[in-house]
């Protein structure tokens, strides 16, 4: 396997062999098979380089005991991820799936390729990982703070309902418009509801500065679901066949997202937004949403970052 990863027009799925990527590996194939026309999936794995440095006269050598743990790393990591990839091609036969072995951080070498990629898949540890752990970060955690491009994060507790709604987080944000596109998407594929949730908290301050300061919780709560329905007004025109609700929830972005996943079969948010999402992607909010939603997860970052536009005819 070459060292070059050729990741246009593909989902890529990071794996370490462990039950988190293995899931989402699962996540991936079954969904990426539902798209119309053909979808690459390839499975990724990036062996962590050995720190076994030699000095000698100024220059610098790698061990006999790094050269033999790189050429064992890489064996069996060729061997687990066609293992991988072997299991899902006799379970979707029609889906196209690949695999590579790298060498590299992984965390860096995913961000490196979700810029030219349609997606990337992440597992990442929930809300059984020690909390020394969680605030450490992860794998996960860099792709999501990091990376060019759209990322989809399976978390330990997610459930698989299939034929529960898909919710997405509005706000009138470029990404924000662009997690509705991906949300309409995924509830066309998989012929379920939608559930367009705008979060609205405000602090003494922003009651102090804010044009509706005067408005009382219901009056807010129409006034934000009038204006979450004219968002994603173009999409739902756009998929006259998706049942759509529209949800305006008092309080922070993240309880209401969290909240919200326990009867979903995916949640979809932009990287960056105005309003209740502002700091969707920045500390505890992030790792909040992203270790404690009960389904996946859909970050959307740049528009050029989300190439998969195909649908199910």
């Amino acid at each position: 396997m070459s060292q070059e990863i050729h990741g246009e027009g593909r989902w890529i799925v990071g794996t370490d062999g462990s039950s988190q990527s293995s899931q989402a590996i699962r996540w991936a194939a079954k969904h990426a098979s539902e798209r119309v026309g053909e979808t690459r999936l390839l499975i990724l794995h990036a062996i962590a380089p050995l720190n076994l440095q030699a000095h000698i006269g100024g220059t610098s050598m790698m061990l006999d005991g790094g050269l033999e743990y790189m050429r064992v790393a890489r064996a069996e990591a060729e061997r687990f991820v066609e293992q991988a990839a072997d299991a899902i091609r006799a379970e979707y036969p029609d889906l196209v799936v690949e695999t590579a072995v790298v060498e590299g951080h992984p965390a860096q070498v995913l961000t490196e390729v979700a810029g030219v990629a349609d997606q990337i898949v992440v597992g990442a540890r929930g809300r059984g990982t020690p909390a020394l752990a969680k605030m450490l970060g992860g794998v996960a955690s860099h792709v999501v703070s990091n990376a060019k491009g759209t990322v989809v994060v399976i978390p330990d507790q997610a459930e698989e309902r299939p034929d529960a709604p898909v919710v997405v987080g509005v706000d009138d944000s470029p990404q924000g418009s662009l997690a509705i596109s991906r949300a309409f998407q995924a509830a066309s594929l998989r012929r379920v509801p939608l559930i367009a949730i705008a979060a609205w908290d405000f602090s003494p301050y922003d009651v102090a500065s804010s044009e509706v300061w005067h408005l009382d919780a219901e009056e807010m709560d129409r006034a934000m679901a009038v204006e979450a329905a004219e968002l994603i007004a173009d999409e739902r025109n756009a998929h006259p066949g998706v049942p759509v609700t529209v949800k305006a929830v008092r309080g922070r972005p993240e309880a209401a997202l969290v909240e919200a996943s326990k009867q979903a079969s995916l949640l979809v948010v932009g990287s960056k937004g105005r309003g209740g999402f502002a700091s969707l992607l920045l500390g505890s909010t992030s790792r909040h949403v992203l270790r404690e939603a009960f389904c996946p997860v859909v970050i959307t970052r740049a528009p050029a970052g989300w190439k998969d536009r195909s649908g199910r005819e």
